[in-house]
């Protein structure tokens, strides 16, 4: 009975080891496709030149900024109804000082679409208004593109898939008697991501 024992030990710790082999198989499977995935997501060389919140410059605080693409289904202002167009919101944290800051969307290929959009702030607040690319509270300011594009096939063309270079949002801020400065980028990723 002795003899016996010592068999099943052996048989015991070999199908261990063989379960084992098997876990570490799958897991190496498992991190070899999470890795062929993550590499499909869309790139921007700008990626890492983004600069954190909160951004300060020169008299000015942008306390949250995010940039994102939006359905423009229902949406009464825009004429067009089946297409996205990007859209950056802007939050003004404490900004004793006076200017302009300036918003501007580039394409995958950095080109600029559309105009550059100017919000004025003085003392701490936006200057409110509204029109059909913008609708600014006192602290809070949402800007759209919805010109710039050659025809309105263009539109279409630009709700993003997995494989189209990302778009980017430029902020940037002009105190009042000073020249233009950067202070922000942020990328737009695709809706279905």
């Amino acid at each position: 009975m002795q003899d016996q024992e010592p068999g099943k030990e052996k048989k015991t710790g070999l199908k261990d080891r063989i379960w084992g082999g098997i876990a570490l198989l799958l897991l190496a499977v498992g991190v070899i496709c999470f890795y062929c995935q993550f590499n499909k997501l869309p790139r921007a060389e700008w990626r890492d030149a983004s600069t954190p919140l909160a951004w300060e410059v020169d008299g000015l605080c942008i306390e949250e900024a995010e940039a994102f693409w939006k359905s423009s289904a229902g949406d009464a202002r825009m004429e067009l109804r089946s297409y996205n167009f990007p859209v950056c919101r802007l939050k003004l944290g404490d900004s004793p000082g006076k200017g302009q800051v300036v918003v501007r969307f580039m394409n995958g290929e950095g080109i600029q679409m559309g105009d550059r959009v100017y919000i004025p702030y003085a003392d701490g607040k936006f200057i409110p208004r509204e029109n059909n690319s913008m609708k600014v509270t006192e602290q809070e300011a949402h800007v759209r593109l919805e010109d710039g594009f050659l025809s309105r096939d263009e539109y279409t063309l630009h709700q993003m898939d997995q494989n189209a270079p990302l778009w980017r949002v430029m902020v940037e801020c002009r105190p009042e008697g000073g020249n233009l400065i950067e202070i922000g980028q942020l990328s737009l990723v695709p809706n279905d991501l």
